[in-house]
């Protein structure tokens, strides 16, 4: 395994987040399990962003321990988001990102094409609306179509940071706000593991948005995809 380095910044936030999401967890007394699904959960977002492949195998234990919180919360689109599908895209991109990852330790990286971009997106909102109506059937569900829309949106943000395309950081930004506004709904209504959750997620939001500027940076060069 090579070296990581960090920089200042990354050193920084990941300090500040882990410490405000001690505090919290303390406070509000949030479990273990919600608070190990917020540890691993930042630290493979900062993995993710410096194009390491080791982000898949911390977001192996992230995928469990979040998948039994929104469980609980009765996001069972999120449950089955995270235990049928990203569990196992962690195997398949680690082996991905391992066959293109450079001496330095970082992956090689690439950018989409405009026309297929659009494609994406469209795709995208057909498969949030047809979802997030199944997802409403369900008894006990919270908050279907904001559900639906983080789901799927998140499924293809993995299938495009897998192929290890810079504009999956754009996809995650957009999943990013919309689990802000989710968690922070289940606060609201009383779901104390909500709290760390809640941080975590913020902790994305910034994340996702230094991740994009660091691979626009690295990929002003390449073809695209």
């Amino acid at each position: 395994m090579k070296k990581i380095n960090l920089s200042a910044y990354e050193i920084i936030w990941f300090a500040i987040f882990l410490a405000v999401g001690i505090v919290l967890s303390i406070i509000w007394g949030d479990t273990l399990i919600g608070f190990a699904a917020f540890i691993s959960g930042i630290l493979c977002v900062l993995l993710a962003a410096k194009g390491s492949k080791w982000n898949y195998p911390i977001g192996i234990i992230n995928c469990v321990t979040y998948a039994w919180v929104s469980y609980l919360a009765g996001l069972y689109g999120e449950a089955m988001l995270l235990m049928l599908f990203y569990f196992p895209m962690q195997f398949v991109g680690f082996y991905l990102w391992g066959r293109k990852t450079k001496d330095d330790g970082i992956v090689e990286m690439q950018k989409l094409s405009l026309i297929k971009t659009v494609f994406v997106f469209t795709i995208s909102a057909v498969a949030v609306i047809i979802f997030g109506f199944f997802l409403s059937t369900l008894e006990g569900q919270a908050t279907p179509y904001i559900d639906s829309f983080t789901s799927i949106l998140s499924i293809i943000a993995a299938i495009m940071m897998a192929k290890r395309l810079r504009e999956f950081w754009l996809v995650y930004v957009v999943v990013n706000i919309a689990s802000v506004i989710m968690w922070a709904y289940q606060l609201a209504s009383g779901n104390m593991d909500a709290v760390t959750m809640l941080v975590m997620w913020s902790a994305y939001l910034v994340n996702s948005v230094y991740g994009a500027v660091v691979w626009y940076k690295s990929t002003r060069s390449e073809v695209n995809a």
